[in-house]
């Protein structure tokens, strides 16, 4: 008996899995704008299997990348702590992204991408990055997510028209900055910090103490404002942290900073801006080392 059933397990291992059928969210409604409290948010409704799913493209500050958040029942069971491949075509190979997924009292699921660009992910060497690339969101059929064999997939169609309007939000985030949205989309050179990795130590050692012992973690979303100078004339939390303190510190990191300012068209130094985003991570060692 023991032989059988050791056989019956090698033969069942052998056995490849098939993999679930796709499921395919189809749109239920229009696009819908929001664009309150300084968010840029495009939605739309979907369906799949008689159930409501919802899509949201979001920006907080100019960019090219946007953030994704899917939701709906046909997201339950994705795990967290694996990746989920993202394409955007059905042809299309995708590209591996890590994403926040949690239960939603409306929808029974939502997995959120951060940072997703619409030309397969990829920021193209050269390419504009205060604005989203209308000319890529013309050519993306879906925006599906798929992890184990499973693959839920919203049917978008172009995206060529939601991502003019986000374009047009955050062209007014832009002058509400004291920016003239055409020079910035005419840049020839961003503004960067001339020392990264001294950045990056300041912003690690600027954690508070009292952060530190209370083990407190969270991202947050920052944009230093840069002058022709390359002084960092403001900072504004775009996207906030649990944690005032948290945000207050990384601020206070990015304006003490030195920047190489942007560049315009004709390679004149003018002002400004430069996006990151921090994730703040505290672990027990770090509890214990911050101790006054």
């Amino acid at each position: 008996m023991r032989r059988t059933l050791i056989a019956l397990f090698a033969t069942l291992a052998a056995t490849p899995a098939l993999a679930a059928p796709e499921t395919v969210a189809m749109p239920a409604g229009p696009w819908e704008a929001s664009f309150e409290g300084g968010i840029c948010r495009m939605q739309r409704a979907f369906e799949a299997g008689g159930q409501p799913h919802l899509l949201i493209l979001e920006q907080n500050a100019p960019g090219r990348a946007v953030g994704i958040a899917l939701a709906g029942p046909s997201l339950a069971g994705l795990d967290e702590g694996a990746p989920l491949r993202v394409t955007l075509a059905a042809s299309d190979d995708g590209f591996d992204k890590q994403a926040r997924i949690e239960p939603n009292n409306r929808f029974g699921h939502v997995a959120v991408l951060n940072g997703v660009w619409l030309a397969d992910g990829v920021d193209a060497e050269g390419s504009n990055r205060s604005r989203i690339d209308t000319g890529a969101a013309q050519f993306v059929e879906r925006i599906a997510v798929s992890q184990g064999g499973r693959s839920v997939a919203f049917a978008t169609g172009s995206l060529t028209d939601a991502a003019e309007a986000l374009n047009g939000c955050t062209a007014q985030i832009l002058r509400s900055w004291g920016l003239d949205p055409a020079q910035q989309y005419g840049l020839q050179q961003a503004a960067q910090p001339a020392e990264p990795a001294k950045l990056t130590k300041e912003m690690r050692e600027a954690y508070p103490r009292g952060a530190a012992r209370g083990l407190r973690s969270g991202p947050l979303e920052v944009v230093a404002l840069v002058d022709e100078k390359g002084t960092a004339t403001a900072c504004k939390v775009v996207a906030v942290s649990p944690w005032s303190d948290l945000d207050a510190a990384t601020c206070e990191a990015l304006t003490k900073a030195r920047y190489t300012p942007a560049r315009d068209a004709e390679g004149r130094a003018v002002a400004s801006f430069w996006t990151t985003r921090v994730n703040f991570f505290a672990t027990e060692y770090e509890k214990e080392t911050r101790r006054p």
